[in-house]
């Protein structure tokens, strides 16, 4: 047990030394939260199978405030903003759970495909549904098809920003 905890102790060493560092102003809020999204993202493709190891086993005994200062950074924006801390909680989660899902769901399956896939195939869409069923999948088949994930993220990202903005 001994040696499985060091294993993971040295696992988050190696991922906390590339961490991004959040560089975030409230005067350019919106695309200073962009950027460190575009960079959280790009970690999490770095760093693949984090956050399931996460999922799958208690992290927390790893837990530095140097492990955490991104993230109250992040809040910090979202306070000096002038969200309730109830809200800046709120903003902090889907940030991190908008960031983290899409790498881990979306862009690993473009990063390591399953074998015998076609990841320039996927689009979340199943292709070709048959007439009559999934009648609005089918609507939006030609526009998945040709969306790359760095587009997609993007929306993601002004989904977000537009969230953050409502709350404000």
């Amino acid at each position: 047990m001994a040696a499985r905890r060091d294993l993971l102790g040295e696992i988050v060493a190696v991922c906390r030394v590339d961490q991004p560092q959040p560089r975030l102003t409230t005067e350019h809020w919106q695309e200073s939260l962009r950027a460190y999204c575009r960079e959280l993202r790009a970690w999490y493709r770095s760093h693949p199978g984090m956050p399931a190891l996460a999922r799958a086993e208690d992290l927390t005994p790893f837990a530095s405030a140097d492990l955490l200062r991104p993230d109250d950074v992040l809040v910090g924006l979202f306070l000096d903003l002038g969200l309730s801390p109830q809200d800046a909680y709120r903003a902090w989660s889907v940030t991190v759970l908008q960031v983290s899902g899409f790498a881990e769901m979306w862009d690993a399956w473009h990063d390591r495909p399953p074998a015998g896939s076609d990841p320039d195939a996927w689009a979340g869409v199943p292709p070709n549904p048959a007439a009559g069923e999934l009648p609005h999948l089918r609507r939006i088949e030609d526009v998945s098809a040709s969306e790359p994930p760095h587009v997609l993220s993007e929306s993601v990202l002004t989904i977000l920003i537009a969230g953050v903005t409502a709350m404000m």
